[in-house]
């Protein structure tokens, strides 16, 4: 992870992966894509490791919407 980056308050984590539970597979890929890209350099390994999900999810998350 970048040390620029800015981690999100605990109880933020904790909605998302409430939130990321609930969601259907290809909404969890999109979701997690969405942020991932947000934070930019180091969002994607952040992310993965919130929301218990590969990377690889995440980039195939991003070239869908890219799709669209």
């Amino acid at each position: 992870m970048s040390a620029e980056l800015k981690k999100y308050p605990e109880d933020v984590e904790l909605y998302m992966q409430r939130f990321y539970a609930n969601l259907r597979e290809k909404d969890k890929r999109l979701y997690a894509a969405v942020e991932a890209h947000k934070l930019g350099h180091g969002g994607a390994s952040y992310i993965a490791l919130i929301l218990g999900c590969s990377r690889q999810t995440i980039s195939s998350g991003l070239m869908e919407l890219k799709k669209k």
